[in-house]
């Protein structure tokens, strides 16, 4: 299934895909994806390509709002990431600024950072 809504809230839109038996949620964001520290102040942060767990380790790399465009930052897309996988939903967090990415993400190519359902 395929649904595509804009919200502000990645909290909500992972309630919705939830309730709709999405196979993905894709959060279009102003970053990259999930960092191993804040790509904005580390230049050695990498990005974690897949996450099939969300831990405590992967709680506290959040570090609130990452920028003046974001409304709420890696905490709240985190959140949204457990939501989803507790559902049996896939999520991927990618930079919103390159809207051609959704074709590499639907197509199953490594954008971004992958939540794991399964």
């Amino acid at each position: 299934m395929v649904l595509s809504i804009v919200f502000k809230a990645s909290s909500k839109v992972s309630t919705v895909a939830k309730l709709c038996h999405a196979d993905l949620l894709i959060n279009m964001s102003d970053i990259d994806g999930l960092y191993t520290a804040n790509p904005r102040t580390d230049a050695n942060a990498k990005l974690i390509s897949t996450v099939s767990e969300i831990t405590p380790e992967i709680l506290a790399l959040a570090e609130g709002k990452g920028s003046e465009l974001s409304t709420g930052g890696m905490t709240t897309k985190l959140r949204a990431a457990a939501t989803c996988m507790a559902s049996g939903v896939d999520m991927v967090i990618a930079n919103g600024g390159n809207p051609e990415l959704l074709y590499d993400i639907a197509d199953g190519k490594p954008i971004g950072t992958r939540f794991s359902s399964k």
